[in-house]
C-alpha cells in the first residue's frame, strides 16, 4: 500500500472524487492509479500513476484519491529484497500497484530510502516517469 510518508513542501494535496470501480472490482486503499477518460483505473507496472487511492468507493461511485506530485514521497514495502545499492534507481510497480519489485528496467518509483530487509523491504520514493527504451 503506498502511503505519504511526508510532502516536500507545506500543503496538503486535497482528496479529488473520480468514478472508479466498485464491488469486486474495487481498488484497495494505496493502489497507484491511473485517470483515464474520467476514471481511475488499477496503474501498469512501467506506468507512472496520476493518483492514490485513499479510501473505499462512496455510494455515487466514486473514490477519495491523492493526485501524484513530486513533493509528496511515498511509503511502501517491495515484493523482493531493495539493497542499499538500489536507492537512487526507479523500480516497477507490482502486478497488485500497491506494492513494488526490485526491477529496475522501466522503473517509475524512484527510491529514495530503504531498510534492506529480505524480500519485504519498507522502502520511500517518488514516482517518475519511466526511462526511454534503449535503441
Amino acid at each position: 500500500m503506498f502511503v505519504p510518508a511526508y510532502r516536500r513542501v507545506d500543503d496538503t494535496d486535497p482528496f479529488v472524487y473520480f468514478a472508479c470501480p466498485t464491488g469486486d472490482s474495487a481498488l484497495p486503499i494505496g493502489t497507484a492509479a491511473n485517470l483515464t477518460s474520467g476514471a481511475l483505473a488499477k496503474c501498469a507496472a512501467t506506468t507512472k500513476p496520476t493518483h492514490i487511492i485513499m479510501g473505499p468507493p462512496r455510494a455515487d461511485g466514486t473514490c477519495p484519491s491523492i493526485p501524484v506530485t513530486e513533493n509528496t514521497v511515498f511509503e511502501t514495502t517491495s515484493t523482493a529484497t531493495i539493497a542499499n545499492t538500489v536507492v537512487g534507481s526507479a523500480v516497477t510497480l507490482a502486478t497488485d500497484a500497491a506494492t513494488v519489485t526490485a526491477t529496475t528496467t522501466s522503473g517509475v518509483f524512484k527510491i529514495l530510502s530503504t531498510d534492506g530487509a529480505t524480500t519485504n523491504s519498507t522502502v520511500r520514493g517518488v514516482f517518475v516517469d519511466p526511462a526511454p527504451a534503449a535503441g
